[in-house]
């Protein structure tokens, strides 16, 4: 890897990648398995230690690519198996499915992991690649591009007090804002995502796992009320409670009590297990929840990717899902233009994966679960997603296994 220290002088590569998360790292790593340098520039001084964040679900498909980088056993290590999901209406089970009742999955499982843990598992990789640097705690500051380039301007903080900060330039054929979802490149392009909130919060709960339940999503929808667990690391669950409007006013002052004494009639066991537990939990946090999208994946030679195109609810364990399978079309269609030589390679991106993000976009936006509606629900809040956790997006499959499909 290269050797790397902050200083003004300009570099130059392929691809420069903007963002220190597990997106922006494993587009990198692709990128330079493609035969192309690539500059990773973070605004972040470190990047996050293993075992470190959240742990949200890794579903079979993503595993896969993720496997084939070469992190599987870090992640196996680390992670939580999540055999399948299990959903619950006012009248009792709506469906149940395990991820090994699906012919040919090669993984009868998800994984919760630690985000940290793919990132430094990733961060490894990548810092073995010759044609890869990486750059931390270098904000972006300026981005301008013609028909041949992208120059963008970096600066970290000097180490004196009172001191000019330092300054870097980046040149690179195409850039990739994988910054998450406030993106500084994203913005600096011009480009403002439509967000769209969910009028119902819910609130968070870490506690120990429940002693025998299998370890599966587990959805409870008591409407207007749901409930929904996931097995994490530890082992552990994360509970997340959407109760009706005036339970959430008594959850703004009231704690893991009061959401064990909310859960009585909606799961009993769970509710006399936080009682037992009770001060071996997490605080109570209370969640918002929305979904955004920007208007267009692309600028110029400039790449929106993860979180700086696209937001899911957490519903599905789908965020980071589509954010790393974006991160693996959008470094295919750049690294299609250039072993191509055909600069409308690029266009397969977003023609490939806008439409089927925007599909789960609005799937969620209009699921009863995820709403105070009081109809007593007819089927479970996970069945429309059971594709996308199984399997990769077909149109994805024929792009990464050969040159981009252009109609």
């Amino acid at each position: 890897m290269t050797t790397y220290e902050p200083d003004p002088t300009s570099l130059e590569a392929d691809v420069c990648v903007v963002g220190g998360g597990a997106t922006a790292l494993y587009g990198a790593l692709l990128t330079a398995r493609a035969g192309r340098s690539v500059v990773l520039v973070s605004p972040q001084p470190a990047f996050e230690a293993a075992g470190a964040g959240i742990s949200p679900l890794l579903a079979p498909p993503t595993l896969g690519l993720l496997a084939a980088a070469g992190i599987e056993e870090e992640l196996t290590a680390a992670g939580q198996r999540v055999l399948g999901v299990d959903d619950h209406g006012n009248t009792g089970l709506l469906s149940s499915w395990r991820y090994a009742d699906h012919p040919g999955i090669a993984r009868p499982y998800g994984l919760t992991v630690p985000t940290g843990t793919t990132v430094q598992a990733l961060l490894a990789l990548l810092r073995a690649e010759p044609r890869a640097t990486v750059l931390t705690g270098e904000r972006i500051v300026a981005a301008e591009q013609d028909e041949e380039r992208v120059r963008l301007g970096f600066e970290r903080p000097s180490a004196q007090a009172g001191g000019a900060p330092l300054r870097r330039r980046v040149t690179a054929r195409y850039a990739v804002a994988a910054d998450g979802r406030a993106s500084a490149l994203r913005g600096l392009v011009g480009v403002e995502p439509e967000v769209s909130v969910f009028d119902r919060p819910a609130w968070l709960l870490v506690a120990p796992a429940v002693p025998g339940r299998e370890p599966v999503l587990l959805v409870r929808h008591v409407a207007p009320r749901a409930l929904f667990t996931v097995p994490t690391p530890g082992p552990s669950i994360a509970i997340v409670w959407s109760p009706d409007r005036d339970q959430g006013e008594q959850l703004e002052q009231g704690g893991p009590s009061t959401l064990a004494e909310q859960l009585k009639d909606v799961d009993p066991e769970l509710s006399e297990w936080l009682v037992t537990v009770h001060g071996r939990t997490s605080p109570v946090m209370r969640l918002g929840f929305s979904l955004w999208r920007a208007p267009s994946w692309r600028v110029g030679r400039v790449l929106l990717v993860g979180e700086s195109a696209h937001g899911l609810h957490t519903l599905g364990g789908q965020g980071l899902n589509q954010s790393l399978q974006s991160a693996a079309s959008a470094a295919r269609a750049i690294a299609d233009v250039f072993d191509l030589g055909d600069p409308a390679a690029i266009d397969d991106y977003e023609r490939v994966r806008r439409p089927h993000v925007e599909r789960l976009q609005d799937l969620q936006w209009n699921l009863q679960a995820l709403g105070y509606g009081t109809t007593p629900p007819v089927k479970g809040a996970h069945e429309d997603f059971i594709d996308v956790m199984t399997s990769l997006h077909p149109e994805l499959v024929a792009q990464l296994e050969g040159p981009g499909r252009r109609e």
